[in-house]
């Protein structure tokens, strides 16, 4: 059994069996529920929203350890079926569409391995994006604001969605803002569903004590020091924060600069982003959807406040439209596609290995090849509009 999965089963159990959920996010009492369902390992149930307990109820009649085989086996069957998304979406062929999932690599091995959500949530994301392509527009905002209450991440596809559909010249609404708004109700309304089901004391807790300090990287029982982040925050907090425990001698004392370098990196890759979408506000609404889609997504992968290899089964989205929606040109693609392989087999016990010996930045391997894969698609992107707009 693995902590991942054992701390979406046991709040699942809390829930079936009628618990009381005031202390869900006291981590002592979780990892003590834990203990008692079988799973006596260290675990937590922040930083999950409070939906997140109702994810595993189907497999709470399972004991925890057939749960989690049972769970590893509808992994592997999301897996194939993410492949045969893809395919639908870019009309790539079987096999490419198989190697690419595969390239993923630890993002998806880890998903699987761990019994965690995200490969899960990649998927689902790609059958929204199939059924927007089929003229199902109000259908695919559904599983993009169901997932959004869970993991966040899908929330900016409903924000790209609805940019896109603001800078059509059609008078008509369009299948962009019927998408986007389908997810933000379906969002809304799990949002209410919470409130209702576990109570306002509990989800003011969550926004309060959980939510805001994991925006800021701050995870309470997990060392934000950590190179297993492999986020800005862990970065910056190594090389200017002391801790008399984790960190006592940084590089440069100056407790500020983690906050200035965070801010000066969200503002570079806002600023960019902002300008890159700018110039493709008027191009055709495929590539513009593409380009509004693909690239914020990049971007908040550069800049999530902690970060573990599963996240990145997220990147096949963003990736797989950039390869396959004729914005890039074919440097730029064979670049970013060797950067996805990297990002999905880094040796880190050997970084930090190196790390120990050459100093911090070898710390950070993935932090390094998800910003350049940035900046390599936000140059593409625009070398590429240059070339559009002289035709």
């Amino acid at each position: 059994v693995h902590s991942d999965f054992a701390n979406y089963y046991v709040s699942a159990r809390l829930v079936v069996e009628g618990e009381s959920l005031d202390r869900l996010y006291d981590n002592e009492w979780f990892k003590q529920k834990m203990s008692e369902y079988g799973a006596p390992l260290p675990g937590k149930f922040a930083p999950f929203p409070p939906i997140t307990a109702w994810m595993m109820i189907p497999l709470t009649s399972f004991d925890v350890l057939n749960a989690q085989r049972v769970f590893t086996i509808v992994n592997l069957l999301f897996f194939l079926l993410g492949i045969f998304l893809l395919r639908e979406l870019t009309t790539w062929k079987v096999i490419h569409c198989a190697l690419f999932f595969l390239a993923g690599g630890l993002s998806v091995v880890n998903n699987i391995a761990f019994g965690q959500m995200y490969l899960i949530i990649t998927v689902f994301i790609l059958l929204a994006f199939v059924l927007y392509q089929k003229g199902h527009s109000v259908w695919s905002g559904i599983p993009i604001g169901l997932f959004a209450s869970i993991k966040y991440f899908p929330i900016l596809f409903s924000f790209s969605y609805f940019l896109s559909g603001v800078s059509t010249k059609s008078s008509q609404i369009s299948a962009d803002t019927k998408s986007s708004f389908s997810a933000w109700l379906t969002l809304l309304v799990l949002i209410v569903a919470q409130f209702l089901f576990f109570g306002t004391p509990l989800m003011i807790e969550f926004i309060t004590s959980v939510l805001i300090p994991h925006l800021d990287g701050q995870l309470a029982g997990q060392g934000p020091y950590s190179y297993q982040f492999q986020s800005w925050d862990s970065f910056f907090r190594n090389l200017f924060v002391a801790n008399q425990e984790f960190n006592p001698n940084p590089i440069i004392s100056w407790p500020g600069g983690r906050a200035i370098g965070k801010i000066c990196v969200a503002a570079l890759l806002a600023g960019w982003t902002g300008i890159v979408m700018y110039r493709f506000r008027n191009h055709e609404t495929g590539i513009r959807r593409t380009v509004f889609i693909s690239l914020p997504a990049v971007a908040a992968l550069v800049v999530l406040p902690a970060s573990a290899t599963y996240h990145f089964a997220l990147l096949i989205i963003p990736v797989a439209l950039l390869l396959s929606g004729d914005v890039l040109d074919r440097k730029s693609s064979i670049v970013v596609l060797v950067l996805y392989i990297f990002i999905g087999f880094i040796p880190y016990s050997l970084c930090f290995k190196i790390a120990e010996s050459w100093g911090l930045f070898f710390a950070f391997p993935r932090l390094w090849l998800i910003s350049v894969l940035y900046f390599v698609v936000a140059l593409g992107l625009i070398r590429q509009e240059t070339s559009i707009g002289k035709r």
